[in-house]
């Protein structure tokens, strides 16, 4: 379609309706009120890049290891972004992909729940293909990396066929691995970086994430800890 609120609030609507096939993708050339994490508004010019999302029913999930369905599709992201700039390409906690110390793609995930069991959840995905400018001068495209037009098309065919490949391990159980990827791709994993921890600064580094999805930390200090989304930010 040429124009949606968000895709993700279709893709959720289809969901209470009808119930679509696992795999459906919702794909608009612009969003009107397109969502990132934080509350934050994510910046697209019509046309020029890959504003999607898809529907999941992983049911094989539960409170307990439900981040991992994170894990899989940022490393399915970050794969793309690594193909189509052939520069190196790192995951910012929890999802958001980082090339050149700059944001390319994000994820926005959200699920349904039945008790402990996550009936449904709708991945929605933003990707800078041929966008040049930006207002917020912390972004890049492949354009941008790269000097040339990339076809949002088959960018998107391509991150359907990576993500699968994560699927497959996600529900094959292969969770150690998939854990040990995503903490190797993480953006600045052990080197000592400024956040915002709870309304404070601090200098520490990036030792992991925990089962829970939780960032873990190490600060100057010689403390170690375990933060949510809400309780810290990169100061970059």
């Amino acid at each position: 379609m040429e124009s949606v609120d968000s895709t993700n609030n279709y893709a959720a609507n289809l969901v209470r309706l009808s119930l679509p096939p696992e795999g459906t993708v919702i794909t608009a050339q612009e969003q009107t009120t397109g969502r990132g994490q934080r509350g934050t508004v994510w910046e697209s010019s019509s046309g020029e890049n890959l504003l999607c999302s898809i529907i999941l029913y992983p049911t094989y999930l539960n409170h307990n290891n439900h981040f991992y369905l994170i894990k899989a599709v940022a490393l399915a992201l970050r794969d793309l972004a690594e193909e189509q700039t052939e520069q190196e390409a790192y995951i910012k906690w929890p999802n958001d992909i980082i090339v050149g110390n700059k944001k390319i793609a994000g994820i926005l995930m959200e699920a349904t729940w039945s008790e402990q069991t996550m009936q449904s959840a709708i991945i929605g995905v933003g990707f800078n293909i041929n966008q040049t400018h930006f207002e917020n001068n912390k972004a890049t495209s492949i354009k941008l990396c790269t000097k040339h037009n990339a076809d949002v098309e088959q960018c998107l065919e391509a991150y359907l066929v990576i993500l699968e490949k994560y699927l497959l391990k996600l529900m094959s159980g292969q969770y150690s691995e998939i854990s040990r990827m995503y903490r190797e791709s993480l953006f600045r994993l052990g080197q000592v970086s400024r956040f915002l921890y709870k309304g404070t600064l601090i200098n520490a580094m990036i030792t992991g994430v925990d089962e829970n999805g939780q960032l873990r930390l190490y600060t100057e200090a010689g403390e170690g800890l375990s933060c949510g989304l809400k309780e810290i930010q990169f100061i970059l």
